[in-house]
């Protein structure tokens, strides 16, 4: 169970800060509720069961582990798929797992693929562009809280480490 003022990855919404934990003035149950705020959406809360299994709440990286992660992340792989088909279901599956390597991977290989595309007189499409945008969202949200820096610096920040682009 997480603690009021903790950071958390909340599903596809990303990073929220637990605000209150509490029973809800909405339900007859006795179930406890966690209010979360997130960090970089203003004026939304959301509330959520505390024992949901149906979204992915999970603690944020600390300090350390972030530019340990950003370190690493010439290594990070991209994946290898049969067909144009599987790579929507397999973005899908890296959204609900809130893995920090996938996401990294996905914007890796969707990088790679505008590059290739724009070398061709080719666009990415809707879809790819939606993909990447929301792993951006989702994994430097979490480095950007994690270092106390703006998710709109965490692609300088891992060039400034790395020299990759993201």
């Amino acid at each position: 169970m997480f603690e009021k003022g903790d950071f958390i990855v909340y599903g596809t919404v990303g990073v929220c800060q637990v605000d209150d934990i509490s029973k809800t003035d909405f339900s007859d149950n006795d179930k406890l509720y966690y209010r979360l705020i997130p960090k970089f959406e203003a004026n939304r809360t959301i509330c959520i069961p505390v024992d949901t299994t149906k979204v992915m709440m999970r603690s944020i990286m600390t300090r350390r582990e972030a530019q340990t992660f950003i370190q690493s992340w010439p290594n990070v792989k991209c994946k290898g798929y049969r067909n144009d088909k599987e790579r929507p279901l397999v973005y899908k599956q890296v959204f609900q797992s809130g893995s920090c390597t996938e996401l990294a991977a996905m914007i890796k290989e969707i990088l790679q693929m505008e590059q290739s595309r724009k070398s061709r007189g080719s666009v990415l499409n809707i879809r790819e562009k939606d993909g990447v945008k929301t792993a951006r969202k989702l994994l430097f949200g979490e480095l950007a809280a994690a270092l106390d820096i703006g998710p709109d610096t965490v692609p300088a920040y891992i060039h400034n480490v790395t020299g990759c682009a993201c």
